[in-house]
């Protein structure tokens, strides 16, 4: 079974390879022939992040209560519009993601461990540009790679607590299906408000089945392109 997992992520990896080349392929004639249908600009997330699945096995305890945690993601992206409401979108992000264990330290007080996560994350998503009255609403969704680059976890002052067994052992790679829904907020269209949501498709984790879970706001502001049509 996990051969067949790290095939399936394999292909997936060279899928999305190819179809980025592709995309940026496109994306250049675009600019060569100043098409207005090649927009750019940049995203900054606030993020609800928590783990999912076996992390109460992960912090190896069922005394404590796992919550989730605040995190941001900031990026740019690259849009290309097939037809008038059918578009594809390329995201390079750094995002963040992990989770919160609360336990009672060794003198009965409340106490936390943070997991920090940091990634490189690439999304690749098409989208869909609903029009009423003149208001435009865009749904994407897709598929991000995230190639992790930092891990990390915190504990607060005065805490006995022998270390997470595993806490060193997350995967280098990350999977995730990514959907949002997004709202012009401007008149020009150059500002859009959205929520977003995204879960990993395979564990994170080399030893127990866990998932990053994220969910939060989005603020994509437009650089260059055509804004009216965006």
């Amino acid at each position: 079974m996990s051969f067949e997992l790290s095939a399936l992520r394999n292909l997936m990896k060279k899928a999305c390879t190819l179809i980025i080349l592709l995309f940026f392929a496109s994306t250049s004639l675009t600019l060569k022939a100043q098409n207005p249908n090649f927009i750019g600009g940049l995203l900054l997330n606030f993020n609800g992040i928590e783990i999912k699945g076996q992390n109460v096995q992960f912090w190896d305890s069922s005394n404590g209560t796992i919550w989730g945690t605040g995190g941001s993601s900031v990026g740019i992206f690259v849009k290309r519009e097939f037809t008038e409401q059918v578009y594809g979108v390329i995201e390079l992000r750094y995002i963040q993601k992990g989770s919160i264990y609360e336990f009672a330290n060794q003198y009965g007080n409340r106490a936390l461990e943070v997991l920090r996560l940091g990634y490189i994350e690439l999304p690749l998503l098409v989208g869909y540009k609903f029009i009423k009255k003149k208001k435009h609403i865009y749904a994407e969704t897709g598929l991000a790679y995230s190639r992790l680059f930092k891990s990390e976890m915190k504990f607060g002052e005065l805490v006995e607590r022998i270390k997470t067994p595993g806490a060193s052992n997350f995967k280098n790679d990350d999977l995730s299906w990514v959907a949002d829904l997004k709202f012009a907020i401007t008149r020009k269209n150059n500002l859009l408000l959205g929520l977003r949501t995204e879960y990993s498709l395979f564990s994170i984790h080399r030893n127990y089945n866990i998932h990053n879970f994220d969910y939060g706001v989005e603020l994509d502001y437009l650089i260059f392109g055509n804004n009216r049509r965006r």
